[in-house]
């Protein structure tokens, strides 16, 4: 059986969300898709994923909190979080809230699963 690489993907702009969910799955992750910040906690502990693409700005949630949070839990802080915005200004303390990199959106696919495999590699 082959592995794949569990990637939980966190994002309120359902298009985008859905779009990259099956562009993922395509390229052979095993993606969980969620469109809110609200269900993150339980997700992980339930999906247990080995990366986490998650937006910064998810309503009435901050992923940068969330990533915060998940990074201080010694259960949760291996797993490699890219957080991603389409504002550039959030960019620039992404690693301040324990987070691996910080991704400008738009990107391509090709963009995001090649810092979804360099990340998944370390």
């Amino acid at each position: 059986m082959k592995y794949l690489p569990k990637i939980l993907f966190v994002d309120d702009e359902t298009d985008y969300l859905h779009l990259n969910t099956a562009l993922l799955r395509k390229r052979g992750f095993d993606v969980y898709s969620l469109a809110d910040g609200e269900e993150v906690f339980t997700t992980v502990s339930s999906f247990k994923p080995n990366l986490i693409v998650l937006d910064v700005r998810l309503g009435k949630h901050d992923g940068r909190t969330i990533c915060q949070q998940l990074k201080a839990d010694p259960d949760n802080s291996s797993i490699k979080i890219i957080l991603g915005s389409a504002f550039p200004e959030v960019a620039k303390d992404y690693d301040q809230y324990g987070a691996e990199e910080f991704l400008q959106k738009p990107h391509t696919i090709d963009q995001l699963i090649s810092r979804i495999n360099h990340h998944l590699q370390r």
